[in-house]
């Protein structure tokens, strides 16, 4: 019987079955090169969160010290009748935006004003608010006002912003 089974059972080829060490390297490579750039991509988009969360977190900063100023230019010479004194100013040292950013009491207190140090992401930051009524377009009713946030040892600027404010004074004035 043995000997018929060897005519219809085919013979093994002995040939090896299997990748060769050229394509298991090459495999390893390619597998290598993916796992390094996507573990760069994660990298880079963590980076660019943190900065992100730093800009989002210096502009609310912006926007408390700007939303104090609009408060402070609301309610400035608010009780005036019919209206403020300042608004015959003949010198701009003396116009409702002068006023308004020099008076110690229901003014802004002054320029350049510094706040903080501020840590925003693990860095000292620093908020500075420069306020100009001489080169506005309106120097006797208009107050410029520019933010700047930068690192605290003199590092890049991460937000800035330029406005202006019109007190509510001025609009009084004929």
């Amino acid at each position: 019987m043995k000997r018929y089974l060897r005519y219809f059972i085919p013979k093994l080829q002995t040939s090896e079955v299997g990748f060769s060490l050229v394509e298991v390297l090459v495999s390893l490579m390619i597998i290598s090169l993916f796992i390094g750039l996507s573990m760069q991509a994660f990298l880079i988009a963590v980076i660019l969160k943190a900065r992100a969360e730093q800009q989002d977190e210096a502009a609310n900063w912006i926007q408390e010290d700007l939303e104090f100023i609009k408060h402070q230019a609301r309610e400035y010479e608010k009780n005036a009748y019919p209206y403020s004194a300042k608004c015959s100013a003949t010198d701009v040292a003396n116009g409702v935006a002068a006023s308004l950013l020099n008076d110690s009491v229901g003014g802004i207190g002054g320029n350049p004003k510094t706040d903080g140090p501020r840590i925003l992401g693990g860095v000292p930051f620093v908020l500075t608010r420069n306020a100009d009524y001489a080169n506005s377009f309106d120097p006797f009713n208009l107050l410029k006002i520019t933010y700047q946030v930068t690192a605290q040892t003199g590092g890049k600027t991460i937000a800035t912003l330029s406005t202006e404010i019109v007190p509510d004074a001025a609009l009084k004035c004929p």
